[in-house]
């Protein structure tokens, strides 16, 4: 049933179908990823716009002793806070940040917080406006991806890395200045017998967005972090999303799901 349903979603029929049928096609089969044939990420891949006022919304929010934003690695604050223990200072790098409610959550339980935020041009654009205008002193933007690499402690790639057409250039970009952590959170990976590579993966949870994203090849991975000097200290399953299944995957796959990884530099 899986193959027919499979190739359904690949097509571009399903691409066009009005929200309505898209909405009932997810409840009735909640599948969320598709294997597809691509060998690279498509350009342009995962477009969306940051939304200014509701990043106001989230400063208002901010001020609640409930308030807690989403957070791809849920054990993200309690590995801050031992770190932050024992650290005069944590320097720690957003890649792929997105909203500021992070930032505002962190800040607001750590004492010693450095936040860098760095996303798509016009993410940095709003993020910086804001930072200026609330004087948040502990915030910085990486507006051309150019500087406030030294000394950092955390690399934070919170369900990002999977959507970079680049990530391996990215992350030897970061290898350069030997980030002392780094954290890989809620992303697809697999382990096969058959296969090493990556694989790309067509999203329609968020239909009418159409996004695509690398299953990466666990041991792969691993092995390309620990031959830059990262070992692998930590790893749990990833289980922020609710029903995430891969029920519709090839069987011959020995493990698929969404995981976070903590790394250690080797110093």
């Amino acid at each position: 049933m899986y193959k027919y349903i499979n190739n359904f979603i690949l097509s571009n029929f399903y691409d066009c179908l009005p929200r309505f049928f898209s909405r009932k096609f997810f409840k009735i089969f909640k599948i969320f990823f598709v294997e597809t044939k691509l060998e690279i990420l498509p350009e342009n891949n995962h477009p969306s716009k940051l939304n200014y006022e509701l990043q106001k919304e989230f400063i208002k929010k901010s001020t609640d002793k409930s308030f807690k934003p989403f957070i791809s690695y849920v054990n993200l604050l309690d590995l801050l806070k031992n770190y932050e223990k024992k650290s005069i200072k944590i320097n720690f790098y957003d890649f792929g940040a997105c909203n500021i409610d992070l930032y505002l959550f962190l800040s607001k339980n750590l004492k010693k917080l450095n936040y860098i935020y760095y996303d798509q041009n016009h993410y940095n654009s709003v993020i910086e406006a804001i930072r200026k205008e609330n004087n948040f002193n502990n915030l910085k933007v990486d507006v051309n991806f150019a500087s406030e690499k030294n000394d950092l402690d955390f690399l934070y790639f919170g369900s990002s890395i999977q959507y970079l057409k680049n990530y391996k250039d990215i992350l030897e970009h970061f290898f350069k200045f030997k980030p002392k952590h780094i954290i890989v959170s809620q992303t697809p990976f697999y382990s096969s017998d058959h296969n090493s590579k990556n694989i790309i993966l067509k999203q329609i949870n968020l239909h009418p967005i159409i996004n695509f994203a690398y299953l990466l090849n666990y041991e792969s991975f691993c092995a390309y972090m620990e031959s830059n000097g990262y070992f692998l200290r930590k790893k749990n399953l990833n289980r922020v999303i609710k029903f995430l299944n891969f029920k519709n995957f090839n069987k011959k796959h020995k493990f698929v799901d969404f995981l976070d990884l903590v790394f250690d530099y080797n110093i």
